[in-house]
């Protein structure tokens, strides 16, 4: 089952994006950004993390680079909510056409933009994450 999770998630975001991407190394599908609070992400190591953007900090136009502040929540009990944070780069020309520090009027639905809840497969970096691939955006 996890081996045609991963090769699903792979095909859908080549095709989807239109960006080919090869990555050899160790794949966790089952970590969310609350579980790094007790053991931290391994750096090398590709994860799915679903969040929203809290903000967008665009760097540079050519090459693209833009930073996303990346949070996801959690209730615990009924009334205290706890909010887990990292940082995602987005880096490449390719994501020029899909992350955009506002969002526009008309056409928003391929596009991240600040608040929106999306998932990425992102592989761990020394403070954050670098996205390979957006697999779903809600």
């Amino acid at each position: 089952m996890r081996l045609f999770s991963l090769f699903f998630l792979f095909t859908f975001s080549t095709i989807a994006w239109s960006q080919e991407t090869v990555f050899q190394g160790r794949i966790e599908l089952g970590r969310d950004l609350s579980s790094f609070a007790k053991h931290p992400p391994e750096k090398g190591t590709l994860y799915l993390l679903t969040g929203a953007a809290a903000s967008i900090r665009l760097i540079s136009e050519k090459p693209f680079a833009a930073e996303v502040e990346f949070v996801e929540g959690e209730w615990l009990g009924e009334s205290e909510l706890v909010s887990y944070k990292t940082i995602l780069r987005f880096e490449g020309n390719p994501w020029a056409d899909v992350v955009v520090d506002k969002k526009p009027r008309q056409g928003s639905e391929t596009l991240i933009y600040p608040y929106r809840k999306f998932q990425v497969a992102a592989l761990a970096s020394g403070d954050g994450f670098r996205v390979i691939a957006v697999t779903s955006l809600f």
